[in-house]
């Protein structure tokens, strides 16, 4: 059994919505739209007229940036988790010879794991 507690993602009330049916997380949402978007342009029997075109060029251009602010996000929380595990290398490095308890070795580690279960929660909304 692990000593490591679990990340608990975001309370569905704080998320935007997160009480629609079929909720996904803004990146895979946004993903699968976009996906839907270019098929739509791709289709060949398919006529739009210049202001369909607009709206459609539109939510791409909103769509993107959804995606650029979650994966900024995810980014940043990686860098922090990066530097994090960078720090506890350099403790290990100068410990060299030293015997780190069991425990204290948890204690450090458990901040990295948990920003890596948020940048993976970020980007696909489980984790």
């Amino acid at each position: 059994m692990s000593n490591i507690t679990p990340f608990t993602p975001p309370t569905p009330g704080n998320e935007p919505n997160a009480g629609k049916p079929n909720h996904r997380p803004a990146t895979v949402a946004a993903l699968v739209e976009l996906n839907q978007i270019i098929a739509k342009l791709q289709n060949p029997l398919t006529r739009h007229s210049p202001s369909a075109l607009c709206l459609l060029v539109e939510r791409l251009a909103e769509l993107n940036q959804d995606i650029e602010q979650t994966l900024s996000a995810s980014n940043q929380t990686l860098a922090r988790a990066s530097e994090g595990m960078q720090s506890l290398l350099d403790l290990l490095r100068m410990a060299d010879g030293t015997p780190l308890p069991g425990r204290q070795l948890f204690s450090l580690l458990t901040p990295l794991h948990r920003e890596l279960l948020l940048a993976r929660h970020q980007l696909i909304g489980r984790v």
